[in-house]
């Protein structure tokens, strides 16, 4: 574990990590929350298929996340140990910087891939209870929307540690964004 912390030292990613994470774990929650909104409005009772689509949107993004992360990152660090290597004509590859390099790429694409699946997992929470009698489907549908409202609290309240922002109002803005795509999906059907 201490090359972790090396690795993020050396690359100075600590910055990118954060943002992929809080980025990322925001559109997990989002997305889950659009989809309970989309089936409640929609008259969606039965809680397999918005289960289903929840899991299956969270680990979509998670293989997008992480595949597309890692190709990028891998270029653009690729680049800056080339620009170092060329500054400091050696070959850099086999030292703390290349191996800082390779890893950090893969890190931060594992950090970007996790995080909008796992700020999913709460929304379905009561969906996967329900499928299984322990929790009305009735129950379900606000309870899966508090967990994302939740969710979104909490990661404004991490970003607000992260920025010296006063928590609770840092978290309450991440919950107002939830609450505007609730809304909306109110308004686009009618306001039924």
């Amino acid at each position: 574990m201490d090359d972790v912390g090396e690795y993020i030292r050396v690359t100075r990613a600590q910055g990118i990590l954060r943002r992929y994470f809080a980025v990322n774990a925001f559109d997990g929650a989002m997305t889950s929350l659009g989809v309970v909104m989309g089936a409640y409005i929609t008259g969606l009772k039965e809680p397999a298929p918005i289960l289903g689509v929840i899991l299956m949107g969270g680990f979509a993004m998670a293989v997008s996340g992480f595949s597309g992360t890692y190709l990028a990152e891998r270029a653009e660090r690729e680049r800056d140990l080339n620009d170092l290597e060329g500054a400091m004509l050696v070959d850099l590859k086999h030292t703390i910087h290349g191996e800082a390099s390779r890893y950090i790429s893969l890190f931060a694409a594992l950090v970007d891939g996790a995080a909008p699946f796992l700020a999913s997992v709460p929304s379905l929470i009561p969906f996967a209870l329900s499928l299984y009698g322990l929790l009305p489907p009735g129950i379900a549908f606000p309870s899966s929307i508090a967990s994302s409202l939740l969710t979104l609290f909490l990661l404004g309240v991490y970003l607000g540690r992260v920025s010296g922002e006063n928590l609770i109002y840092s978290g309450l803005k991440m919950v107002a964004a939830g609450v505007a795509v609730a809304l909306i999906a109110f308004l686009l059907n009618g306001g039924d």
